[in-house]
């Protein structure tokens, strides 16, 4: 029999702001609280033996000392199928450059996609999920809940975490340390 594989997933994780920020909106929803993991945009994962996660949190690590941490607002809602609602952030060139950095640093260590073309920098969709398995009537409830009155959350991404599918909190943390970018001349 093979070994038992895991799925270590690399994620930005938010500053204390926005952590707060979406936690208030995840009771809204009516999701658990607190959530199984931190609230997180996912960049990439990989299915690996139970002694190689630090490998990937390592991946992680050396992505994150390359980038800067950088502001990102989540400003709208979608819903992908099977009843998941989730918020979008408003495009920034920075989450781009992670997930294709992440994605790419994952590969180059001989680790392949858990989650299959989602996470090909070409088709992967940024967003932050709110709740998962909600049937119709559940979800219009929850979008509701969610828009009345919604604002924008602003915050920051300020680290790479590794998180488990199933389970609960971070098995790696990595602040992103790299250079900030410099100003450009629009602005």
């Amino acid at each position: 029999m093979g070994e038992h594989l895991i799925t270590a997933v690399v994620v930005a994780a938010l500053d204390e702001r926005g952590d707060h920020a979406v936690e208030r909106l995840l009771g809204r929803v009516g999701a658990r609280v607190p959530p199984r993991h931190r609230p997180h945009l996912t960049l990439g994962a990989a299915r690996v033996p139970a002694a190689e996660v630090e490998r990937v949190s390592g991946v992680a690590a050396a992505v994150a000392a390359a980038h800067a941490p950088f502001r990102l607002e989540l400003v709208s809602l979608g819903v992908f199928p099977q009843g998941v609602l989730w918020l979008a952030p408003r495009p920034e060139p920075a989450l781009r450059r992670l997930q294709a950095d992440v994605d790419a640093a994952l590969a180059a260590a001989g680790l392949q996609r858990a989650f299959g073309a989602q996470a090909d920098p070409e088709h992967w969709v940024a967003h932050l999920t709110l709740a998962t398995g909600l049937k119709p009537a559940a979800l219009g409830r929850a979008v509701t809940a969610v828009t009345g009155g919604f604002r924008p959350v602003r915050t920051s991404v300020t680290a790479l975490a590794t998180i488990l599918v199933g389970g609960r909190g971070d098995v790696g943390h990595a602040p992103l340390t790299g250079p900030r970018p410099a100003a450009s001349a629009s602005g």
